[in-house]
């Protein structure tokens, strides 16, 4: 077998119940040069004995505690040097041509970041096969969205094409692309990480695209899966972080505008759903870290290769038709009922 181009890091919590199925997908794969690294994140479950029983061809790192998404994958991807990293859930199982048509895309020299194809498994695929994410897209009034969520698989085509970020479900990053502009932020524990990301990436001049034949199966949160208060916490704090780090000044004063006004709609409807102590308690935590904003744009002059215009292109226009349409409609399908 060839050396490995690849590290694949799954970062683990309590989650023996998928381990089996997800590792019986990767050795599977039509091209099987990578390894293996297992981040185990504090479980209290049988997860780590297994794998060293089962599987002792996987690598293990154990944190002594809870470090959260971002620090459990950056643990992985420092204990194994290789040009290609990819970061994969445990609660997923991937299709046999996963690995090979993800790679594929690299080899354009441009591309930083490589998003599969994260189809709805589990009890989250109600209607046949539906897309949890074709990658992230980002707002020009500043909120991220998942690209085809809910869709058929046949939207997203048989060809890679632009995404604004990977998703951290099945996402592949070039290493050189990730010494660049570091890791993932372990500021933000979890929720937003991935898009931050791809935010410096794409301020470093690095590309992102999906390859919809690279085909990961997605449960949702079945194993990383804080309580409903800490989730939203952390979203809308680090939704806020992104905003004010990473849109350059011309684009903030641009359309902060629409920023407040859909910060606006989204107290509304959190009001609504009695999750507003969890969304104002996070957006006040950002201000609080305004400090550590401001650090972050300094670091971002180390590596900046584009302009605020060409961060601009890759935004998505239609704030409304991305945010605020999905839920009304999902408002109103809640008040006709079944």
């Amino acid at each position: 077998m060839p050396d490995p181009i690849a590290t694949v890091v799954i970062p683990n919590y309590n989650g023996m119940r998928f381990l089996p199925r997800l590792l019986e997908s990767l050795a599977a794969q039509s091209r099987r040069d990578f390894e293996i690294v297992l981040v185990d994140d504090g479980s209290s479950d049988e997860s780590v004995e297994w794998i060293r029983r089962a599987r002792p061809d996987v690598h293990i790192v154990q944190n002594a505690t809870n470090l959260g998404f971002a620090g459990a994958c950056n643990a992985g991807i420092r204990s194994i040097e290789r040009p290609l990293v990819a970061l994969l859930n445990n609660d997923t199982h991937v299709d046999r041509g996963w690995f090979e048509h993800a790679v594929a895309a690299f080899d354009d020299p441009a591309i930083g970041a490589v998003q599969s194809l994260v189809v709805l498994a589990g009890a989250a695929a109600t209607d046949g096969e539906r897309i949890d994410s074709a990658g992230d897209g980002y707002s020009v009034a500043g909120g991220a969205f998942k690209r085809l969520h809910g869709e058929p698989v046949a939207r997203a085509g048989a060809v890679p094409v632009e995404t604004f970020s990977a998703c951290g479900a099945s996402a592949f990053y070039r290493r050189a692309a990730l010494r660049e502009v570091g890791l993932l932020d372990e500021d933000f524990v979890s929720y937003y990480e991935d898009v931050e990301l791809g935010f410096r990436l794409r301020w470093a001049g690095w590309r992102c695209v999906l390859a919809p034949r690279s085909v990961c199966h997605h449960h949702l949160n079945a194993s990383y899966s804080p309580d409903g208060w800490a989730m939203h916490f952390h979203s809308a704090r680090n939704a806020e972080i992104v905003w004010w780090a990473h849109m350059g000044p011309r684009l903030r004063r641009k359309y902060l505008t629409l920023h407040v006004l859909m910060l606006a709609l989204q107290l509304a409807a959190d009001t609504y759903n009695g999750r507003a102590r969890a969304f104002l308690a996070g957006k006040l935590a950002a201000w609080r870290l305004g400090a550590r904003i401001t650090e972050k744009r300094r670091q971002r002059a180390s590596y900046v290769r584009v302009d605020e215009r060409t961060i601009e292109a890759a935004l998505e226009r239609d704030w409304w038709g991305v945010h605020v349409r999905p839920k009304i409609r999902k408002l109103l399908a809640a008040v006709r009922g079944p």
